[in-house]
């Protein structure tokens, strides 16, 4: 039985075959929720983006949903291609803000200010305004070299980090490219000058930069392969100095982020892959002191709201397989409805190669703390879903 029961069709008019979607990039279109229930506990949910077409977030740690709550941007295939979309959800409206190919739609990430996207495209780290207009190029990478479309923009926009790969090493399949041990690089890029420097060199495939605030840092993993967790790392970027970030101990980590200051960085722990007994932890990297935060339910995504004071995750577990709010101070899950994700590889349109992480249930908060959003493929396609949970949580 299907755990998602229609209640009401605002209206979902995508407009396939109109000409505003053979126009790519600039390109608007309508987009109303659709009202939903989820089965499993009775909350009311919205699906934000029509199954006809395959959308997704970008990486987990940027800034892809507005501060005001009325703007996400999106990954998605409305012209045939997968390109970058900017979602306005007080006028129902989509716009493609890219076309052509070589784009890397999980590299999207808003500027503080949330006036402009920064993005890759081909061999190009590219910004551009909100309207899809003023693109330009800050950065070109140099021959040999490919970016993976893994990227973090600083605190100001002031600097870029670019997770590159030597040409040779490059694979389309996750794990035959975790395999071959790449050799990677983390580029740093001044934004304003325009100047680089190589801050990490590394035999492995790496991941998730981010910069630590305050400070000339980066928080970075580097990927393992199935079954085998990920190892974080922390590194200087002048000085070339990448430490672990905790010890191995022969557990598994995942989902590291800096909390909010930079103070500590924070993680999912897994003892064993059973997935039994996850905590979220935190740590201060200079002084290797560990604390808990929670228990959680095998939290594979998870998002902090603003003030610390709770947490959406989407668990891991096949027998469980629900989206949860986490108030750390009570040591309490409660229940919001099933994800459902298949995690499944979707092609990527245009392309003979595979979207291995668009059916996973990405969670994020939304900066008042009265909105959840999350991605899944329950009903066939990878779509955005919205539920609202200023019952449960305290407005930040």
């Amino acid at each position: 039985m299907s755990l998602w029961s229609r209640r009401r069709v605002l209206a979902a008019s995508l407009l396939l075959n109109g000409p505003s979607l053979k126009g790519a990039q600039g390109s608007r279109f309508e987009q109303e929720a659709v009202e939903l229930t989820d089965e499993l506990t009775g909350r009311a949910l919205d699906r934000l983006t029509d199954l006809k077409i395959l959308f997704h977030f970008p990486h987990y740690h940027h800034h892809f949903l507005a501060s005001n709550n009325r703007s996400l941007i999106l990954g998605g295939e409305a012209d045939g291609t997968r390109q970058i979309h900017y979602y306005d959800l007080r006028r129902n409206r989509i716009t493609q803000l890219t076309g052509g190919e070589g784009t890397f739609p999980y590299s999207a990430t808003m500027d503080d200010a949330e006036k402009e996207v920064f993005y890759l495209q081909s061999d190009g780290l590219n910004r551009t305004s909100l309207n899809g207009r003023g693109h330009r190029q800050v950065f070109r990478l140099p021959g040999g070299w490919r970016f993976t479309g893994h990227m973090s923009i600083s605190e100001g926009a002031r600097t870029a980090a670019l997770v590159e790969i030597r040409e040779d090493d490059y694979r389309d399949n996750p794990t035959e490219q975790i395999a071959v041990s790449p050799q990677c690089r983390i580029r740093v890029v001044d934004l304003a000058s325009g100047r680089d420097r190589i801050a990490v060199t590394q035999r492995a495939w790496l991941t998730y930069p981010q910069f630590r605030p305050g400070r000339r840092e980066l928080l970075y993993t580097q990927e393992a392969g199935a079954g085998l967790g990920a190892q974080v790392y922390w590194s200087n970027i002048d000085e070339k100095n990448a430490k672990p970030l905790r010890p191995d101990d022969g557990s598994r980590i995942d989902r590291a982020y800096w909390a909010l200051g930079g103070g500590e960085a924070r993680f999912v722990h897994f003892p064993d892959e059973s997935l039994r007994g996850a905590t979220i932890r935190s740590i201060v990297p200079e002084t290797g002191a560990e604390r808990r935060i929670a228990r959680c339910s095998a939290f594979g995504w998870l998002q902090e709201n603003v003030d610390g004071s709770a947490y959406v995750g989407a668990s891991k577990r096949p027998s469980g397989p629900n989206i949860y709010v986490l108030f750390p101070s009570l040591d309490r899950e409660i229940t919001l409805c099933e994800h459902g994700a298949t995690r499944k590889p979707y092609p990527i349109a245009g392309t003979d190669r595979l979207d291995y992480f668009c059916a996973v249930p990405e969670t994020v908060f939304s900066r008042d703390s009265q909105w959840v959003y999350y991605s899944s493929d329950r009903e066939g396609q990878p779509a955005v879903y919205r539920m609202k949970v200023e019952d449960l949580v305290e407005s930040t």
